[in-house]
């Protein structure tokens, strides 16, 4: 071996074997040492490996040694033409062609290892260094093996029995008994309290648009009543409204739909008492959602619910934003006009039972429950059984029930338990294929019982609590039309799919090392190639709910490292919330049913066509007269044709008719009430204009009837009410020199619903 001090250079020595595959049979370790030298001009070899090299290509096998080196390395020539064609690069001095050789060479045989995976699998539990962490993690495995199986079973029973009369006893009241209240003065008189859910408003105010029929006749009486609700748990976020809601010109979508209101600021009037002792918020507007009002008023809280008391407040010449009582809710919606009704939130003087929803306790005394089980079931088909089954029924019962229990329809709970059971059958199918072909591996011994109950089975429930983890993401559904409306749904999107990718390359390694690359490729192959062929097919919508998620990625997690405790505990915790909260959804949808309650598009709306401010007309053309025989996939009946209009004066149906003109200061005349709201919302303009806006928005219509049956709504028009305000004199603005108002603006493009 020959070594030059040159600092332009330096050596590197190497094994030549290190370049050969079957180095065992081309050259022995003594003959095959070498040291190659690199200098800025390319490789040039050195004289004891240009010696060998020489031998081998060039002597004359006289003698049986060169024999045995000319075979050898033919056959390495004809084995690996890569290596072979490095060499001889390397020997002519070829520095281009050796270097990409080389490339060649490093890249073909680190895809073929990769491919091949390593020689020796490499699939075992986590081994703790710390000794007394190990004999922990070992206990389960000697007290298993020190009592009886009979035995265990016993203790087993015994264990479940005390579980269960837990769970019992705190959920019984909540699902059987009505929530009540009683009166000081009556204490042996008790009412009971009516159930609402998060989005439920019909108990105050039916529902949009033409719900509550011309003028709202059907949701009277709009002021001098008092009611007493039980609200859920979680209406933070259920009180959202994930379809598309007009207040006045605004379109709400994705956040929670409370308009108005805010806690209620006590003052003291000249005598030093306070103001309206049990009031605790302004008004909201009627259809406002009661309950997310409640906890952005800060009446009840979001994790336990309670019982609101609303007393109503007639209409309202305004309704300004107002931040929430809690920093994690948004602000209240602001509506700048008025609206025939509102309610506010008053104290509940009286003693109520059974108010606060039990969700938050189950959950706890669940997960508190499950920790000895499954530590100390070593074999762990029990405990995965066991978790499943609570998983399932907890959030059918109580953390996330697909049906609020209402305590006075007796077929409410049946329904629930019905509905349950419903799921249940296929999601025991699905349970015992993913342990027998995933989960089984991670769990079953030899493992980690550390890890299990540290590790996978609070990922678990992270997983299976979805409402309050990963559904809190701005992401509504992965559909292309959802993450490019709700705010903050492309970044959300973005992270999710960088969180999958990486947490897939972890645990691809892991399969790597386990010897089964080839078969998982193959399997995930089949699962992309068959998602393509799902999102192509016409009419449908290609819909990955996250139970559908879960299902392909967990066969990937059948190793028995720490990244697969990490991963799978979080996937079964997602299957068993999605199949338990929805079903086993389809993951093919139509346009319709992703739609949900937004416009259709189908049946186009009338188009405004101005308003003469000197007679008060305001008037509109209809664009498409055919009479439509299906509306939503709903056959219309002969009665039902929209062969009229109908328009809403501030969310309010006002006019139902033929007409195509109407005398809008006719309309507020012959209607006492609105006349009064109209002129109280003028007055109390703080801005000294002496109008109010009037947001109209209009609509194809049956008329005569008392079908709901409408077609999309236009967006709102803004009309400045009166068209020539008057100022305090009793003069017109323009002749004392106010300012003009533009008085019509002209709705933009779209419709509502």
């Amino acid at each position: 071996m020959v070594k030059h001090d040159d600092d332009s250079r330096y050596n590197t020595d190497v094994e030549m074997n290190s370049f050969i595959i079957d180095d065992e049979n081309y050259v022995s370790s003594s003959e095959g040492r070498a040291s190659y030298e690199f200098n800025r001009n390319g490789p040039d070899l050195n004289p004891d490996v240009s010696n060998l090299r020489k031998n081998i290509l060039h002597s004359s096998r006289d003698n049986n040694n060169d024999n045995d080196n000319d075979e050898q390395f033919s056959d390495f020539e004809e084995e690996d033409p890569l290596t072979f064609q490095y060499f001889e690069d390397l020997y002519k001095g070829n520095t281009f062609k050796s270097r990409f050789a080389h490339a060649r060479y490093v890249t073909s045989k680190f895809l073929i290892r990769f491919w091949k995976g390593p020689k020796i699998p490499y699939d075992s539990p986590y081994q703790f260094k710390n000794s007394y962490l190990r004999k922990l993690d070992e206990f389960p495995y000697y007290v298993n093996s020190r009592y009886p199986s009979w035995k265990r079973l016993i203790i087993l029973f015994i264990y479940l029995f005390v579980w269960f009369n837990a769970i019992y006893y705190n959920l019984k009241p909540f699902l059987t008994t009505d929530a009540t209240f009683t009166k000081e003065e009556k204490p042996e008189e008790k009412t009971r309290i009516i159930n609402l859910s998060c989005r439920e408003a019909r108990s105050v105010w039916k529902g949009k648009n033409s719900i509550c029929g011309l003028n709202a006749e059907s949701c009277k009486p709009f002021d001098d009543r008092e009611v007493i609700f039980r609200c859920p748990a979680l209406c933070d976020r259920e009180s959202w409204t994930y379809s598309s809601l007009t207040v006045g010109d605004q379109d709400v979508k994705y956040r929670g739909y409370f308009i108005g209101g805010g806690k209620y600021e006590t003052q003291n009037d000249e005598s030093g008492n306070q103001e309206g002792d049990d009031i605790l918020s302004y008004p909201y507007r009627a259809d406002s959602y009661p309950c997310g009002a409640a906890i952005h008023a800060g009446v009840i809280s979001a994790m336990y619910g309670g019982c609101i008391k609303l007393r109503f407040t007639g209409h309202q010449n305004e309704f300004p934003s107002k931040k929430s009582y809690y920093s994690s809710i948004e602000d209240s919606i602001e509506f700048g006009s008025f609206f025939p009704s509102s309610f506010q939130f008053v104290k509940i003087p009286d003693t109520c039972t059974n108010c606060y929803d039990p969700r938050f306790s189950i959950v706890i005394i669940n997960f508190l429950f499950g920790l000895p089980l499954i530590y100390f079931n070593y074999n762990s088909t029990i405990a995965y059984w066991i978790s499943c089954i609570v998983g399932f029924w907890t959030i059918i019962l109580t953390f996330d029930p697909p049906i609020i229990v209402n305590v006075q329809d007796p077929e409410s709970l049946p329904t629930l338990v019905s509905l349950g059971f419903r799921r249940f059958l296929p999601f025991c199918f699905i349970a015992y294929t993913i342990w027998h072909l995933c989960v089984k591996r991670t769990l079953i011994y030899p493992n980690s019982s550390i890890c299990k109950t540290f590790v996978w089975y609070p990922l678990f429930w992270i997983g299976l609590l979805n409402n309050v983890t990963f559904d809190r993401l701005p992401v509504d559904r992965l559909t292309f039309e959802d993450i490019v409306t709700q705010p903050g749904a492309i970044t959300a999107t973005i992270g999710i799919i960088s969180t999958i990718v990486v947490c897939a390359c972890i645990q691809a390694y892991k399969v790597w090392l386990a010897g089964k690359f080839q078969r998982y490729l193959f399997i995930y192959s089949i699962f992309i190639f068959g998602l393509i062929i799902l999102g192509n097919l016409p009419g449908l919508n290609l819909r990955v709910h996250h139970y559908i998620l879960a299902l392909i990625l967990i066969p990937g997690t059948a190793t028995k490292g720490f990244s697969a405790m990490l991963f799978q505990g979080v996937l079964l915790g997602l299957l068993v919330n999605g199949i338990s909260r929805w079903g086993l959804a389809a993951i093919e949808e139509t346009s319709r049913s992703l739609r949900r309650a937004d416009p259709t598009g189908e049946i186009k709306p009338p188009v405004f066509v101005g308003f003469n401010e000197t007679t008060n007309e305001l008037s509109w053309r209809n664009v498409d007269k055919s009479n439509p025989r299906i509306m939503d996939g709903i056959t219309l009946a002969p009665s039902d044709k929209l062969s009229g209009f109908s328009l809403l004066i501030n969310d309010v149906e006002r006019y139902n008719g033929y007409n195509t003109t109407i005398d809008i200061q006719r309309l507020i005349d012959e209607n006492k009430e609105l006349t009064d709201e109209v002129y109280s919302a003028i007055k109390s303009n703080d801005s000294n204009k002496n109008t109010t806006n009037l947001y109209l928005r209009l609509a194809r219509a049956n008329v005569g009837h008392k079908s709901e049956s409408r077609s999309d709504y236009t967006k709102a028009a803004i009309l400045t009410w009166p068209p020539r305000p008057q100022n305090v004199d009793g003069e017109q603005d323009g002749a004392t020199g106010g300012s003009q108002v533009e008085t019509f603006k002209f709705p933009k493009p779209g419709v509502t619903k």
